[in-house]
């Protein structure tokens, strides 16, 4: 049974990520956690020293959010699969934290977030939030839905890549688990900045070819483009349903989503962008 994390701060673009979620899964049988991360400061979950027995305005704000969370399931309820589950979670820490503590509570298969979608200010699309949830989560893939999307079986997924790290089955089981339920393509895009490709990242393609046997996919190559550029255009031009990376080790989060490429995320927000990650052992 698969176990899925829905991260939200009662607005409706959490709201539509959800529902996304729900719509996405909606055959499998599915556990899914609705997180809330609030903070009130002067107070750290984490830290005995600084909580005090009786704190009446502390214990009455988690009562509330308690609240707001249960009506929020019911809510749902009424959206829900036959075979989905609805729990509830909330922590007093800021929502990476608070993601990382489920996570180290219950193992997750994925964490749904929601973004602000396509707005005017390209600064803020990805609100300091989901930029540090998808810097600070590890070993689980993340999948920020923008405000206005709706579910689709996804007909074609984009896999960017630079191909200067070796991926292993592990870091693109979700992927291809995803394409094999939707009968999806993986278009595999790499965008050489200025131009050719090196000794090493010709073996690391042809590994990448052999590990997506079984599964529809092919090779695009763009060349002296910036990386957001040339990720916008491909998927203007093909219409492609979801962007997906793979952070190994923080490498790709820091090269191409910091710096600066989250700064663009504005050009392809009008699909998810699904980042993947090795997933998280238990002992």
């Amino acid at each position: 049974m698969k176990k899925i994390l829905l991260a939200t701060d009662f607005s409706q673009n959490a709201f539509n990520a959800i529902t996304y979620a729900l719509e996405m899964f909606r055959e499998e049988k599915v556990i899914f956690t609705i997180l809330h991360a609030y903070k009130v400061f002067d107070y750290h979950e984490e830290s005995i020293l600084s909580a005090e027995p009786g704190n009446e305005s502390l214990d009455k704000t988690k009562k509330d959010l308690q609240k707001k969370l249960d009506d929020l399931a019911e809510e749902l309820n009424l959206k829900t699969g036959k075979e989905h589950t609805l729990k509830t979670s909330v922590h007093n820490l800021l929502p990476a934290g608070a993601i990382n503590k489920e996570l180290r509570m219950h193992k997750q298969d994925l964490i749904v977030i929601g973004t602000q979608g396509h707005t005017g200010n390209k600064e803020v699309i990805y609100g300091s939030n989901t930029i540090n949830i998808l810097e600070e989560v590890e070993k689980c893939p993340v999948l920020a839905v923008p405000a206005h999307a709706s579910f689709k079986p996804p007909a074609e997924i984009v896999l960017a890549n630079s191909f200067k790290v070796e991926l292993t089955p592990k870091d693109l089981d979700f992927l291809i688990g995803l394409a094999h339920k939707y009968n999806s393509s993986i278009r595999i895009l790499h965008i050489a900045e200025e131009g050719g490709l090196s000794r090493s990242q010709k073996y690391n393609r042809a590994q990448l070819q052999e590990k997506l046997e079984g599964v529809k996919h092919s090779f695009h190559f763009l060349e002296y483009l910036s990386v957001p550029m040339g990720i916008y255009s491909f998927l203007e031009s093909r219409g492609s349903d979801m962007i997906a990376f793979v952070n190994k080790k923080h490498t790709l989060v820091q090269n191409l989503l910091l710096q600066p490429l989250y700064k663009n995320l504005a050009h392809f927000s009008k699909v998810p962008v699904l980042v993947l990650h090795q997933p998280l052992k238990l002992k």
